[in-house]
């Protein structure tokens, strides 16, 4: 369209055209750098983003999970557990640790393993004649493939005499791990 200026001259507007621009828009930056961000926290925090918790990992549940019995994760006992920590329905499966945490180790013939004083399972070292006694101390990790064995509240009180608290738990579990002193392995300490 053209405009008639009053010298009698036409005057034909000019199109200012916009300067095109360069690079992405400013939200595509945005999204790369919120994704860029979510790596680098993912990165530290050892989360899973398609499915795991959002947490550091806990390396002494960690370590206690590798405690199975017939192919199930003891650890933690609330999961694994009857009743009142009743471990009776794994006797005669097979029991293997990997790199567990000994609890404590209060008697010669054996040791709890597990992360705290009420998520533990008592373990039976079995010796042959002349074989030295296993030793372990609380905070040891240790691997072996052993066997749940049920028991009742006599073994229990005769293993740990004197600790009417852990002997209480052992009387609850109904069960506890048998391992032959040779298939005991100590892995870091």
């Amino acid at each position: 369209m053209t405009d008639v200026h009053p010298e009698g001259l036409a005057v034909a507007h000019t199109r200012v055209r916009a300067r095109p621009r360069l690079g992405a828009p400013l939200w595509l930056w945005a999204i790369i750098s919120a994704v860029c961000s979510l790596v680098a926290v993912a990165a530290f925090v050892q989360w899973d983003p398609l499915g795991g918790a959002g947490t550091v990992a806990d390396t002494d549940t960690s370590a206690a999970s590798g405690l199975t019995a017939g192919g199930a994760t003891l650890l933690p006992l609330e999961r694994a557990s009857g009743p009142g920590g009743d471990l009776s329905g794994f006797a005669g499966d097979t029991v293997t640790a990997e790199g567990v945490p000994v609890q404590s180790a209060p008697a010669a013939a054996g040791f709890w393993l597990g992360t705290a004083a009420d998520e533990r399972v008592w373990v039976q070292v079995l010796t042959q004649p002349g074989e030295a006694p296993f030793v372990a101390a609380g905070g040891d990790r240790v691997s072996f493939t052993g066997v749940m064995a049920a028991h009742t509240d006599a073994f229990a009180a005769q293993v740990l005499p004197g600790d009417a608290a852990a002997s209480a738990l052992l009387s609850r579990q109904r069960a506890h791990v048998e391992v032959a002193r040779s298939d005991l392995e100590i892995v870091r300490s």
